[in-house]
């Protein structure tokens, strides 16, 4: 009835007192976006790891943890999410084998990225790190996404020191860069020799489209934290020179490449110091050294946090941390694998358990609203979400002059006003967001290729495959939740902390096609409920069919992802360069 809806209204203008200065925030507030590479739930401190992370854990501890924020369960995936606000899958960015070295797929040109939604809103848009969003062409790159500066490389992995990725190690890219194979004719066993390194290996180090080849065996991280501090230089020179106007705020893509493969470690050795009683592993894939990756990565978190208040922007400056994926676990011996441990959650990237789409994610900074700080938000949150949370509740854009096609939602009030809501979002079914589900992956057999190309004689060619939709407390996973291949079956168990041991599930889990787990209940995904809950396996799969498999919610095929011949870094001094026309 109406009267059982009023509130006295001493109290609603309580609570709206309260919401105002929860998220208050200034205005056009400075933003630092962290991309962290293949965090796991438990490589940090926070969350009970045994890895030394103390300045992640206090950031985390004194700003707002968000304890409910899902990804894609690879890379490319998530940070075409992340920078599009749109579903990887509704842009042709779903690839399982994230994007290969060379492809011509990326971003869609007709998708507007966060960074020209900023940009025209007089921000300073400023790219550090990891791209791996399109390369072909320049047009592909940060500098004409939106960007005003760029350092950092253009594939998905490279190495921490000479900044190159094989083109012709065991298995070629490029064939043409092999003189000699084994009997099996697949397997290169001499490559074509290159300035940068073994397997015919090509350069990936760029300021804007200047290859930095000046920096060949310069460690990486401290090079985009140098670049970072000269952003931060150059706003307080400005700041200080503009004494009647002030100067355009930042926004800064800082995309970490820690802990990414190949497993390095820093050239301090104290990093590895503080890991020597963390073990697990193997020789050449092991905790510990993952370990001294993860200490380094921590002091240079650290350092962001201080930069910002050496350049006396930290009270006007929010820092959103979050990982594009679960951590890399110990699956096989050797590459590709790692060493993380997303305990108690299962499995980790690549796979749609827990362990491969929950990401550690916080935010902090001096502009954060003081009431939220020292919080944790199980509001049910997506990457798709960041775009507009920042553009709108942050920047305070208009949602209507966002672009129309956005799939996430803003969230801003959920993370930051929680507190002084008239309703206690703990169960995180979305709250104020909006957001009652998330679909953490949506393919269909047609859809799986290696190559990206659809495939029309596919077996059960239109049957969902490697999909999993999430509407809480229920998770549904159709078809396999992994890779599914000769010694990868340890995808889907868990990896302890402390002596590293691999948990394995139940015999046959790889025969079952459906799983339903009740997060709330079994947020480690132990007992899968898909015969007890006929009737919930029946209505979420529908919604699989009738909403997210549809072309008219935008579900569309992944761009063909193979590499193209021009892009070879043969060509091009051993460059991996944008080349085509």
């Amino acid at each position: 009835s109406r009267h059982s809806t009023m509130m006295p209204l001493s109290l609603l203008l309580l609570l709206l007192i309260k919401s105002l200065e929860v998220a208050s925030i200034p205005q056009k507030p400075n933003i630092v976006l962290l991309v962290l590479d293949d965090i796991g739930w438990a490589d940090v401190g926070f969350h009970g790891s045994n890895f030394p992370t103390p300045n992640i854990d206090e950031l985390a501890q004194q700003g707002v943890k968000l304890n409910r924020m899902y990804t894609f369960p690879q890379c490319s995936p998530t940070r075409s999410s992340i920078l599009t606000g749109r579903y990887a899958f509704n842009i042709g960015m779903q690839h399982y084998t994230t994007l290969m070295p060379g492809s011509h797929a990326g971003i869609p040109q007709n998708t507007s990225t966060l960074a020209e939604v900023l940009s025209s809103e007089g921000y300073e848009t400023h790219a550090i790190g990891k791209w791996h969003l399109g390369s072909a062409t320049w047009a592909q790159t940060p500098s004409e996404r939106g960007f005003q500066s760029y350092m950092g490389y253009l594939q998905g992995q490279c190495d921490y020191y000479n900044h190159s990725i094989p083109s012709c190690a065991g298995r070629c890219f490029y064939r043409s860069n092999c003189q000699e194979f084994a009997k099996d004719k697949r397997t290169c066993i001499t490559p074509d020799p290159s300035p940068y390194g073994a397997g015919a290996a090509g350069y990936d180090f760029w300021e804007d489209k200047t290859a930095l080849t000046d920096m060949f065996q310069e460690y990486s991280v401290d090079k985009y934290q140098e670049r970072f501090e000269a952003i931060l230089a150059k706003k307080r020179e400005k700041t200080v020179s503009e004494t009647n106007t002030s100067s355009s705020p930042l926004f800064i893509y800082f995309a970490q490449q820690l802990l990414h493969l190949p497993l390095q470690v820093p050239p301090e050795s104290k990093y590895l110091d503080s890991c020597r009683d963390v073990v697990g592993g193997s020789r050449d894939v092991n905790r510990t050294v993952l370990c001294s990756m993860a200490a380094r990565l921590d002091d240079a978190v650290g350092q962001v946090a201080k930069s910002l208040k050496d350049a006396g922007i930290w009270n006007e400056t929010i820092v959103w941390a979050v990982s594009d994926n679960g951590g890399m676990t110990h699956w096989q011996e050797g590459f590709p694998a790692s060493a993380s441990s997303n305990w108690p959650l299962r499995g980790g990237k690549t796979t749609l358990f827990e362990g491969g789409v929950r990401s550690v994610s916080f935010l902090f900074g001096g502009a954060l609203p003081e009431k939220a700080r020292g919080t944790g938000s199980q509001t049910l949150m997506h990457v798709s979400d960041i775009f507009p949370t920042i553009a709108s509740g942050m920047v305070g854009l208009d949602p209507d002059s966002l672009p129309s096609d956005i799939d996430g939602y803003d969230a801003w009030e959920a993370m930051v006003g929680l507190n002084y809501s008239s309703t206690t979002y703990s169960d995180g079914s979305g709250g104020p967001t909006g957001r009652t589900e998330i679909p953490l992956n949506i393919a269909i057999n047609r859809d799986l290729t290696p190559i990206g190309t659809p495939n029309p004689f596919a077996k059960n060619a239109k049957m969902a495959n490697y999909t999993a939709l999430l509407q809480w407390p229920w998770k549904l996973i159709l078809g396999t939740p992994h890779f599914v291949a000769p010694g990868l079956a340890t995808l889907g168990g868990w990896f302890t902390i402390s002596n590293y041991t691999y948990i394995p599930p139940e015999d046959g889990y790889l025969e079952e096609t459906v799983f339903l787990f009740n997060l709330e209940d079994d947020e480690s995904e132990h007992r899968n409920l898909a015969k007890e809950h006929p009737d919930i396996v029946q209505q979420m799969t529908q919604r699989v069919y009738s909403k997210w498999l549809q072309k008219d919610s935008g579900y569309v095929s992944p761009q063909t992802n193979i590499p193209h011949r021009n892009l070879n870094p043969r060509l091009h001094d051993w460059l991996w360069a944008p080349a085509i026309l």
